[in-house]
């Protein structure tokens, strides 16, 4: 029992610094230019090692508990409006600054003008070309994506205050999952303002002024949340909006279904596809009919005249951003791009079947969950690994593992894009680490 103990402090310990190295690759490491090269590796070695020990690692005990005090209340409101205040007062200086212009940047033009198309009944030709930018381009972003850009738009706004809401929003989440009073608990503060500082002051970061991705952020991170919470409903919702937000993890989809149908949950993979179908037709289908879909559908294919158009104008893409594009270079265009599709779609589910097998199969816990994770959902499991693998985290394992080996091998690695998965490791590491886990209307301490 002692050398079990020990063993899984040692993989807490290695959780905990694989994820502040991540979030140290992904923001100030960048700064030594020379050594980008191996960032992109360290980057992509931690995020790995993540993914080992989710596995290895028990659910959090629950039934050691500490109250959330008024104190900490307060301080989580201060602390809101703090990260509001950071985040606005940074966004307000982007604006200023860098007034909208799509010669600098011309995916946030693209979505207004998409919005306006919308937002006056033209339902049918928010897809058409916009002959306003680069003489006519044509829109690719997914639904989810520019939807949310609408209230911006519908109120008069400049569109980046969506992405000072999606961040405010992110920040206040991860409050509420915290527990202060864990150990753990100021290595984890402490990477999060890390993280939400060098969006908001870094110049090479770009995701406030030029950037849509505040709100794929807030979708991937309601995805983590969601996982951690087992609500099917919740899950098909939240995955439904990444992937109408970011293809990212397209190859993670039917691993989950895998994951449901392993475990005989038949109940929550209905829940998990009726939701998906339901965000489907509300989104895509019916708004924009099924022409519109398999045009967006067919998007990743012109991926490689696109990156070779990028190696000829920017090649500084490469060289000083995360991902493995810059070892295959310009004239390994296509084996990488064969290997970015053909990987992200079959290894989360490969990954997904392989380790419920050696985990057991489900044989050692045949108790069944209500709309829940199968494996060790007793309350007599909590804090005991079921084995050496712990199934109750595959799906956060195959779905960090789905971003490690997608944002590895992207086409174009503009680095606004690789934090998305940072902050799903947030929530996710934090869940595990130092979460705050309500059992009775409290909270308790890992």
């Amino acid at each position: 029992m002692i050398e079990r103990a020990k063993k899984f402090l040692t993989t807490k310990k290695i959780l905990l610094y694989s994820f502040l190295l991540e979030t140290l690759c992904v923001s100030y490491a960048l700064y030594w230019k020379a050594a980008t090269p191996i960032t992109s590796v360290l980057f992509t070695l931690s995020g790995a090692i993540i993914v080992y020990c989710f596995l290895k690692l028990p659910k959090p005990i629950t039934d050691q508990v500490i109250a959330i005090t008024p104190i900490w209340r307060k301080h989580r409101a201060v602390l809101s409006v703090m990260a509001l205040m950071a985040i606005g007062g940074a966004a307000f200086k982007w604006i200023q600054d860098a007034p909208m212009d799509y010669h600098d940047g011309d995916m946030l033009p693209i979505i207004k003008i998409m919005n306006e198309r919308f937002l006056n009944g033209q339902w049918s030709h928010v897809y058409d070309l916009i002959p306003e930018i680069w003489n006519g381009i044509q829109p690719i972003y997914l639904p989810a994506m520019w939807l949310p850009f609408g209230l911006p738009v519908l109120l008069g706004l400049d569109l980046r205050w969506m992405t000072v809401l999606a961040l405010f929003i992110v920040s206040t989440l991860f409050l509420f999952k915290i527990n202060p009073r864990h150990h753990k608990a100021p290595y984890l503060l402490l990477a999060a303002f890390v993280l939400i500082w060098w969006l908001l002051s870094a110049e090479n970061s770009g995701l406030i002024p030029y950037t849509e991705e505040g709100i794929v952020i807030l979708f991937y991170s309601l995805l983590a949340i969601a996982l951690t919470g087992k609500n099917a409903w919740f899950i098909g919702i939240a995955t439904s909006l990444c992937i109408l937000s970011r293809y990212a993890i397209v190859g993670w989809l039917p691993a989950m279904l895998l994951y449901y149908a392993l475990n005989k949950d038949w109940k929550s993979l209905w829940q998990f596809c009726a939701t998906g179908l339901a965000c489907f037709l509300l989104l895509v289908l019916i708004p924009f009919g099924w022409t519109t879909f398999v045009k967006l559908a067919s998007i990743p294919g012109e991926y490689i005249a696109f990156s070779k158009r990028v190696w000829t104008d920017a090649p500084q893409v490469f060289r000083e951003s995360l991902g493995w594009a810059k070892f295959f270079g310009p004239e390994n265009i296509a084996t990488q791009h064969a290997l970015l599709v053909g990987l992200s779609l079959s290894v989360p589910s490969i990954f997904m079947v392989g380790v419920w097998f050696l985990s057991g199969g489900g044989k050692k816990n045949q108790e069944k969950g209500d709309g829940k994770f199968l494996s060790g959902v007793g309350s007599e499991n909590q804090g005991k690994s079921s084995g050496k693998i712990n199934q109750e985290h595959l799906p956060f394992a195959a779905l960090k593992l789905t971003l490690v080996v997608f944002y590895t091998l992207v086409d174009v690695p503009y680095l606004y894009l690789f934090y998305t998965g940072s902050f799903v490791s947030l929530f996710l590491v934090t869940h595990i680490l130092a979460g705050a886990h309500p059992t009775k209307g409290s909270y308790s301490e890992i």
